[in-house]
């Protein structure tokens, strides 16, 4: 049975189409290779002050209340379920377990993920020394001296976290900061070391991380440290589409101002669409949008019948 949109990704903006998808009265099927509703919203360690209307709590009491809305809106996410290929003529996705989900309408809202260095030493001493999140790992991380690796909000903000807690704390910087001013002011007035033009080659250690070696202007320097964090941004979750859908030079899904591809039967809406700043309320607000454009197109489609 051809379902009316095929949902693909369970984080906010997937969510939220599912939940408009509802009111609309379209049928959505939402599928998502996690064993929870949330997508990122596992790694989001603090509140959401900026979430208007949002229950208080971090990213997993935020996807708990998802979960609870999609419960009673009778909508069941199947999960454990990745999707491996599309076929925008039909269109059908296929997916990891072998079955495929046809439909008058799919949406792409797969997200991204977390940038990795691709550095030797990064893998082997994961939870040894390596971290991708300063909050989430901020127990062990206390008091340590700490290289965190970035230039944007996120490895900022992370350094800042990182001074709190007592870490001598040192920024690697690939290229100049691209932090937003009020980050770059607060890591200044802390007394920060910046390294710019900095890249990590490898990362140290035996057992644990003892240092890092980096490329800098200087020449190859090697630096002790204790830990790395990670923050060298996101890379888009659109491996299994890119043949399927236009996309830019680093993956990221192209649509128009109403969430659509190309692609006459397929959107895209969330983070995977590479939006003018990658946060949840925008996130929501792309599931709405895209749904209401979705509607109109199978009413447009009805109507030619």
């Amino acid at each position: 049975m051809k379902a009316e949109v095929a949902i693909v990704g369970g984080g906010l903006a997937g969510v939220s189409a599912a939940l408009w998808a509802r009111s609309l009265e379209l049928e959505p099927v939402l599928i998502d290779p996690g064993p929870q509703i949330g997508g990122q919203l596992e790694r989001v360690h603090f509140e959401l002050p900026n979430l208007a209307g949002m229950i208080a709590g971090n990213g997993a009491g935020v996807a708990a209340r998802l979960a609870d809305q999609l419960a009673a809106q009778r909508i069941t996410p199947r999960l454990g379920r990745r999707a491996v290929t599309l076929d925008p003529s039909v269109p059908v996705i296929g997916c990891d377990d072998g079955s495929t989900l046809e439909a008058r309408a799919v949406l792409i809202a797969t997200g991204v993920r977390r940038r990795r260095l691709g550095v030797p030493g990064e893998s082997e001493f994961e939870g040894r020394g390596v971290s991708f999140s300063a909050t989430g790992d901020r127990a062990w991380l206390a008091g340590r001296a700490v290289i965190v690796v970035g230039g944007g909000d996120a490895a900022f903000e992370n350094a800042l976290i990182l001074r709190d807690l007592g870490c001598r704390v040192t920024l690697a910087v690939r290229g100049t900061p691209r932090a937003r001013s009020e980050f770059q002011r607060r890591i200044g007035a802390a007394g920060i070391e910046v390294l710019a033009n900095a890249r990590v080659r490898a990362i140290l250690g035996e057992t644990q991380v003892t240092g890092v070696r980096l490329e800098t202007s200087a020449g190859v320097v090697e630096r002790e440290t204790g830990a790395v964090v990670i923050k060298a941004g996101v890379v888009p979750n659109t491996e299994w589409c890119r043949t399927a859908v236009p996309v830019d030079a680093e993956g990221y899904v192209v649509v128009d101002a109403a969430l659509q591809t190309t692609r006459a039967h397929v959107w895209a809406a969330g983070d995977v669409t590479r939006p003018p700043r990658m946060a949840a309320a925008i996130a929501l607000g792309h599931g709405a949008v895209a749904i209401e454009s979705i509607r109109r197109s199978l009413a447009a489609e009805a109507a030619q019948d």
